[in-house]
């Protein structure tokens, strides 16, 4: 007898297993995937991508700050170009990037853009306005 309370308690100690890890398994999914949302800032920037060069410097315009994610993941959207913040250096294009709505063609005339193309969605393509 003392043997088959040893199998019961083996089974339940099993089966606490199988439940815990189905219950892991469970929570793992339902875990956010793209915790800094990088691929819906590709989604966002596409429409930018397929108009900007695909390497080379692009001006960066932007309500956010520059250490930002917002940044960041902008950056990666727009890999191999690289984001440099409009007054570090002036490229002839720039990507506008706002988190709410704004006069879009009034930062960029402060900064020496003009709009090309408001993407939507807080994206904005600007360049270089002739002096």
């Amino acid at each position: 007898m003392p043997q088959a309370k040893v199998v019961a308690g083996i089974s339940i100690v099993a089966i606490a297993t199988v439940l815990a890890s189905a219950d892991s398994l469970q929570l793992s999914t339902q875990l956010q995937q793209d915790p800094w949302s990088v691929e819906a800032a590709v989604q966002r920037f596409q429409g930018a991508a397929m108009q900007l060069p695909r390497s080379g410097e692009i001006g960066y315009i932007s309500d956010l700050a520059v250490n930002s994610a917002a940044f960041l993941t902008a950056q990666f959207a727009l890999a191999p170009s690289l984001l440099i913040p409009v007054g570090q250096m002036d490229p002839d294009q720039a990507i506008g990037n706002f988190s709410k709505p704004s006069d879009y063609a009034g930062i960029g005339a402060k900064a020496g853009y003009r709009v090309e193309a408001d993407l939507g969605n807080g994206v904005v393509l600007y360049r270089k306005a002739k002096r």
